[in-house]
């Protein structure tokens, strides 16, 4: 007597092709019940219970350690300096730059919405180490956007030390000055 099912050709045929009446591999149907089994177990544990478990929640959690392992950047006036003067951390300004200011200011700086980032005439920075601090917190009124939610600390000293190479540059058009005359960066 044999185990093996036995094969049964069904009568009808598609296309002069005939099938068989063979049942699914056991294997297979008890995966198929096992994972009915364990459909509401994970329902409830990633979807019902307190805590939250969800994907966006671990990105989240993985995104604050990843900021929280890499060391802030000083923001002080000498630090600006050196920043200044590395080609490496002014091109990673300048992607960040062609990214949110370049629509305001204008791809070399000179002025459009926002004001000329080229001339010796600054509205809201006295000093290199005001610039992080201002682009964190904005200016509602002059609707110059808070981006302290939107970019890392990194990326805003990036752009800042960008902003602030842009002094001295000529641009294509120049907005006309706006502010205060500041003292040089030293």
């Amino acid at each position: 007597m044999s185990t093996e099912p036995e094969n049964v050709l069904l009568d009808h045929a598609y296309d002069g092709i005939q099938e068989y009446d063979n049942p699914m591999p056991a294997w297979w149907v008890w995966m198929f019940v096992a994972s009915i089994v364990f459909a509401p177990f994970y329902f409830f544990y990633y979807h019902m219970s307190p805590n939250d478990r969800s994907l966006q929640a671990e990105l989240a959690a993985d995104i604050e350690a990843a900021k929280n392992a890499l060391p802030p950047f000083d923001e002080s006036n000498e630090a600006f300096l050196g920043y200044l003067k590395d080609q490496e951390f002014l091109d990673a300004g300048k992607r960040v730059y062609d990214g949110i200011c370049f629509s305001c200011h204008q791809p070399d700086g000179g002025g459009l919405v926002g004001p000329n980032m080229t001339d010796d005439y600054y509205l809201n920075v006295k000093q290199l180490s005001d610039f992080p601090e201002f682009i964190r917190k904005g200016n509602p009124v002059k609707l110059m956007a808070a981006y302290e939610d939107q970019y890392s600390q990194r990326d805003i000293v990036r752009v800042s030390a960008y902003m602030a190479s842009l002094r001295g540059t000529i641009p294509k058009v120049a907005k006309e000055p706006q502010g205060e005359v500041i003292a040089p960066w030293q």
